[in-house]
């Protein structure tokens, strides 16, 4: 385990505090009002779209997480469409898919497993991106679940409840300019720890462990 990991869990226990920030390779402090002040207090770094001074509200201390940070695609800064967009790499979409259960169309992302074994279906929302169908259970999701936390109003260190899930964000990655990198969050079904996920710009999924 890298040193610096090591210092920032033990600095983080000794304080109470769930969570951390990260910059380049050093880490730079473990609680949301650094966060804070590296996004209303410091100078940009970049004009990026992925700089935290786009991605952080101040008046809020949120954060906007974009969509494309689930799928992998390239990001313009745009905060104000729709947000299911074009996808072409672990998943696909949008594609038109037929809810089995009520029969209506929906525009989805599908995530397909090499031989047709498995078919994932996902679909967007205010809060995030919900599976509503999966192949190996043959069944629909309930609407406004959350898989991924995205849009506005979220928070390090701070749960969030959608249908059947909640999630909470416990680390965030910038790199030397104060762009985004990665983040990293856990998942419940119900009262039910399910996974710890971590999500990269213009990647996607690297890392699913169940807890």
């Amino acid at each position: 385990m890298n040193t610096n990991v090591i210092v920032l869990c033990i600095l983080a226990a000794a304080m109470g505090v769930a969570g951390h920030v990260a910059t380049g390779t050093q880490f730079t402090g473990s609680t949301a009002s650094h966060l804070h002040a590296m996004a209303c207090d410091e100078p940009a770094k970049s004009d990026s779209p992925w700089n935290i001074k786009n991605l952080y509200d101040c008046s809020t201390s949120t954060l906007y997480i974009p969509y494309q940070l689930w799928s992998g695609a390239k990001w313009d800064g745009a905060k104000g469409g729709p947000c299911m967009h074009a996808a072409s790499s672990a998943v696909i979409g949008p594609v038109a898919w037929r809810d089995p259960e009520s029969g209506a169309m929906r525009k989805v992302w599908s995530r397909t497993k090499a031989g047709g074994s498995k078919a994932q279906y996902f679909a967007c929302h205010d809060m995030g991106i919900g599976q509503v169908f999966d192949s190996r259970e043959a069944r629909s999701f309930a609407k406004g679940e959350c898989e991924f936390p995205a849009g506005f109003g979220w928070a390090l260190s701070v749960k969030r409840a959608c249908v059947d899930t909640s999630i909470e964000i416990t680390a965030i990655a910038l790199n030397r300019r104060n762009e985004l990198e990665s983040i990293e969050f856990d998942t419940w079904t119900g009262a039910v720890p399910d996974h710890l996920y971590r999500y990269a710009a213009n990647i996607g999924l690297t890392d699913a462990r169940p807890r």
